[in-house]
């Protein structure tokens, strides 16, 4: 919880105003958290910072003393979400020397964190792409992520390509899920989880051969 709030904390002072009082940075936070929910119940295009204040149960004048537009809001959220990620990242190397084990819980951890932050995914699939700065900081957490992943697999020759397929794949099965709450198979499912841990192991599983 400690890591979390550093990591939130960290993300928006860089794209908020400096805030030096207790009750301004819980606004703040509030703020951030208001705008997430707001992107998951309409989108970023159909999100108004109206709606973000309401959520807040705050001025919209606070929200613009505090965040520039939309979009500050929208990178604050996505490196709050990425720096708590990123925190957790080391658990993959002290984890286990089990390859199985490993992508298991990474499949696991990663559907945790997008339920969590379903706001933000269907934000970067609405604004991110068409964003330079968005796709730079996403991809640059990409390649992260997939030169952790190969790190833990102990460098294994099939593991770089591999990787980024698998983490692509699971992106993809869980992106599909926020966007489409008709679609056969749910994020919030734990066996539908499980089966797409099962799958993205068998694939690694192929490089073996």
């Amino acid at each position: 919880m400690a890591k979390a709030s550093t990591a939130k904390k960290k993300a928006s002072e860089r794209w908020s105003l400096p805030a030096t009082q207790e009750r301004s940075r819980a606004t703040r936070e509030k703020l951030l958290d208001a705008a997430e929910a707001v992107f998951a119940a309409k989108g970023y295009n159909g999100a108004k910072i109206s709606d973000i204040a309401e959520e807040a149960g705050c001025s919209v004048g606070a929200v613009y003393f505090r965040f520039k537009d939309k979009d500050a809001l929208f990178f604050a959220i996505a490196e709050t979400f990425i720096e708590g990620a990123r925190s957790n990242l080391g658990n993959l190397l002290t984890l286990s020397d089990n390859p199985e084990v490993i992508v298991r819980h990474f499949v696991t951890a990663t559907a945790a964190n997008v339920r969590k932050h379903r706001g933000l995914f269907r934000a970067i699939v609405e604004r991110g792409f068409d964003h330079p700065l968005a796709m730079k900081t996403i991809f640059g957490f990409r390649d992260e992520l997939a030169a952790t992943l190969e790190k833990a697999l102990h460098g294994r020759p099939e593991a770089g390509i591999q990787i980024r397929v698998m983490t692509q794949m699971v992106y993809g099965f869980l992106i599909t899920g926020i966007l489409n709450k008709d679609a056969p198979t749910q994020i919030s499912d734990s066996k539908a989880i499980s089966g797409l841990a099962d799958a993205c192991i068998a694939y690694l599983n192929t490089g073996e051969k």
